[in-house]
């Protein structure tokens, strides 16, 4: 997967102080879609890893959160 435009991306991660939900959403698809490859998706958009990791623990725990919901 390649992305186009990528000088764009920098211009809008430069412009937004926090990240919206939907670059949230799209980096944890991303990292679904690489099988988990944090390396490649924070190539391939400019995010830190360490941002990568902090989306993809939350996103683990709300999961196993919804599923001890009775």
């Amino acid at each position: 997967m390649r992305v186009d435009d990528a000088d764009l991306l920098d211009e809008v991660l430069a412009e937004t102080p926090s990240y919206s939900p939907d670059l949230k959403a799209l980096g944890l698809r991303m990292i679904h879609q690489q099988q988990g490859n944090l390396d490649v998706v924070a190539t391939q958009t400019g995010l830190p890893k360490s941002t990568l990791y902090k989306w993809l623990a939350e996103w683990n725990l709300s999961q196993r959160t919804a599923k001890k919901k009775p």
